[in-house]
């Protein structure tokens, strides 16, 4: 057991004594606390909790390699610049299902630190939300749902704020929560002023509304010889396609977005029977957002039309028409 006394001496000189000075000479990168006395004393080491009275910090001893846990009370410390973690930010960068258990690893961590600033803990939570979310598993969504809620309310950075909010409406869809996203969604639609919050309440009533078209043909499959059921059809695919649309047509560098909502755009296409614009969008899909999943499916659509459609291109027969 260490006791204060010899805690004490073995850090004499490195942090409890020492104006400007480090926990210790280890080579790997380390967190710096700025604190807020006269001298802008600062002190770097390793930061690995935190309470609501003080930061954790692992100090080496002067003796035999050994390390102690301090603490820094929050009150004396004005910011804190987290070092950077490369296997971490892999992790974050990647949220698949295979990186699950390392995510939750970094998130029980990590979590406690949500409302510190220039903490990474948003971008983890995210990350593993996003990665429970893509499971596809009703109860990892559940999960994804409340990292999600946990990130919005708590998380110092409005970017990871946002991205939270974005995911907390898939999130609903995927639990079966799909009228709390609707309705959440239209009101983010008519108010939002972040495009990236707007561009995923579009895409959800996008969804939305082309599952409404597909139920509308559904139950009336003699639809245009119906008066009163033609004009609801055309209102529900046109509302379709500019929700689907929006990303690409005002904000095409939104490379995911806007390819997700492109494709989007050509499944109602493809269903209305307008196979020109389905090709069309398609064909721009595949030159402006290679690489991109749903260009891959784009790619493979045109592949497999019959071979007089493959001939089609409106584009350029628009062109000559207007030459004429």
């Amino acid at each position: 057991m260490i006791t204060r006394s010899f805690l004490s001496v073995a850090l004499m000189g490195g942090f409890l004594l020492g104006s400007v000075s480090a926990f210790g000479q280890a080579t790997e990168a380390v967190d710096t606390m700025f604190l807020n006395d006269a001298a802008g004393t600062r002190r770097t080491g390793h930061i690995v909790g935190i309470d609501a009275s003080s930061f954790k910090v692992q100090v080496p001893l002067a003796v035999g390699g050994a390390t102690a846990t301090v603490g820094v009370p929050r009150a004396q410390v004005s910011r804190v610049e987290f070092a950077p973690q490369p296997t971490r930010d892999r992790l974050v960068a990647n949220p698949v299902p295979a990186n699950i258990p390392a995510l939750s690893v970094e998130w029980q961590r990590w979590q406690a630190f949500l409302p510190i600033a220039k903490s990474p803990a948003g971008a983890i939570g995210n990350a593993y939300a996003a990665a429970l979310l893509a499971t596809g598993d009703a109860k990892q969504a559940s999960a994804a749902l409340t990292l999600y809620k946990a990130v919005e309310k708590d998380a110092w950075s409005d970017t990871d704020k946002a991205t939270a909010k974005r995911g907390r409406l898939r999130a609903l869809v995927a639990t079966g929560a799909a009228a709390d996203a609707l309705t959440e969604a239209a009101e983010l639609a008519k108010d939002s002023e972040d495009p990236t919050v707007l561009i995923e309440a579009k895409f959800i009533l996008a969804e939305a509304t082309n599952a409404r078209l597909h139920k509308l043909l559904e139950d009336n499959p003699r639809w245009i010889e119906d008066p009163l059921v033609r004009p609801e059809r055309d209102r529900l695919y046109n509302e379709a396609l500019d929700l689907y649309l929006h990303p690409y047509l005002f904000l095409g560098s939104e490379t995911e977005a806007a390819s997700r909502g492109l494709w989007g755009a050509v499944q109602v296409y493809r269903f209305g029977g307008d196979d020109a614009n389905a090709i069309e969008s398609s064909r721009d899909l595949v030159t402006l957002y290679k690489g991109t999943r749903y260009a891959a499916l784009a790619q493979d659509y045109l592949n497999k039309l019959p071979a007089d459609l493959k001939k089609q291109d409106a584009e350029k027969e628009a062109k000559a028409d207007a030459g004429n």
